[in-house]
């Protein structure tokens, strides 16, 4: 009698469930839209090298945004110092200008920007800062064979204390195979290959925010601060790989702005992180003092170091094992069409006895410059 009672009352329990589940929908919360578009001033002002300054605008953003960057082009960008010289920066489309200083470290240095529109931007007085040097760029394996890259620094003179860097990395890598020839799709026939698409190279830039402070130590030290992990079997290191980093020294102003947009970029996602905030930078509108300028300028010297790490430097079992099938292809039209005609493969070289067959394999085998560049950089050894 009891199990008569207990299944119509389990299946009612059931159907209210499955009620339940079908009236979720779901939540797009409000988006509050401004028409006003921030200017973005993204860089840094080098006293011994090449300045190169981005300037773009904030946007709307609206649901299933697929919209652009907003660049700022053709503006004047200069950098004016406090015995009135100027110095000029130059567009080069998509909000990019760039310049070559050799600039007094005892001088004071501001940035001036007037837009297309006519519409004047100053930054606050920039005491120059100077860079000590990089003392190291050091790497090691973690517990699960991860490549940990970092950073070592320190000022004798106890000025720097604040620091960021940047990084530009580049990798050699290799096909599974090495391609004799080629399919010519005018006249449907094999060609030898003369450029090998064997050996590729690719590179690749940082895009954390990377800060290091020595502010509360006795001394201006920065020992093994991580740059950058790179995972155990990642193709960087499958033949060679190069980091060069890029040191800035900081004063407390802008480490304070810098340590603020790395929280409103990257340390976000749970409820324990800070809420995002709207960071104020040294930048300011002349033409109307109400309107927020987004970016932080500094000014001094930068010391850069590079480093190389070789695959024979890895552990065993670095590079996975190769996955990529092989193909015999009969020398008949049809089949040739079907693998080598825009399906998806590339051929090898022939197999004995020639005229027979062709060993061909996935393009992605094959072809390097499908994911990287032949061209070799002029610092690879």
């Amino acid at each position: 009698m009891k199990q008569n009672y207990f299944l119509p009352k389990l299946f009612v329990y059931c159907f209210c469930l499955i009620l339940l589940a079908r009236c979720k929908t779901p939540y797009e919360p409000p988006i509050q839209n401004t028409k006003q578009h921030f200017l973005v001033v993204e860089g840094f002002i080098i006293g011994n090298g090449t300045t190169t300054l981005k300037l773009s605008r904030t946007r709307n953003i609206s649901p299933h945004d697929t919209a652009s960057r907003i660049y700022e082009d053709g503006a004047n960008v200069r950098v004016e110092d406090n015995y009135n010289h100027v110095y000029p920066l130059y567009g080069s489309g998509q909000g990019i200008y760039t310049g070559d200083f050799n600039l007094q470290p005892s001088y004071l240095f501001r940035l001036h920007i007037t837009t297309s529109d006519n519409r004047e931007y100053l930054s606050d007085e920039i005491v120059f800062k100077p860079s000590p040097p990089i003392d190291s760029i050091s790497w090691k394996l973690d517990n699960n064979s991860n490549v940990q890259v970092s950073v070592s620094a320190h000022d004798p003179q106890n000025n720097t204390k604040y620091y960021r860097w940047s990084f530009d990395e580049t990798w050699e890598f290799h096909s599974e195979y090495y391609s004799n020839l080629w399919f010519d799709k005018t006249d449907s026939t094999f060609k030898t290959r003369y450029i090998p698409v064997y050996q590729c190279w690719q590179s690749d830039k940082s895009t954390e925010i990377l800060l290091g402070s020595s502010a509360k130590l006795k001394e201006d030290v920065i020992d093994e601060a991580p740059l950058t992990l790179i995972r155990y079997q990642n193709k960087k290191i499958s033949v060679l790989y190069s980091i060069v980093v890029t040191q800035y020294a900081l004063d407390s102003s802008g480490y304070n702005y810098w340590t603020a947009m790395k929280s409103n970029t990257e340390n976000v996602g749970s409820i324990f992180d800070p809420q995002p905030n709207l960071t104020t930078g040294n930048i300011h509108c002349l033409t109307d003092s109400s309107e927020t300028v987004i970016g932080y300028i500094g000014a001094g010297s930068t010391q850069q170091t590079r480093i190389y790490i070789n695959n024979t430097e890895m552990p065993s079992r670095w590079n996975p094992p190769p996955d990529c099938g092989e193909w015999h292809v009969p020398m008949i039209m049809d089949s040739l069409l079907y693998y080598f005609d825009d399906g998806g493969y590339t051929p090898i070289n022939y197999d004995p006895p020639p005229g027979s067959t062709v060993f061909g394999a996935a393009d992605h085998c094959v072809d390097c410059s499908l994911t990287g560049t032949l061209i070799k950089p002029s610092f690879w050894p």
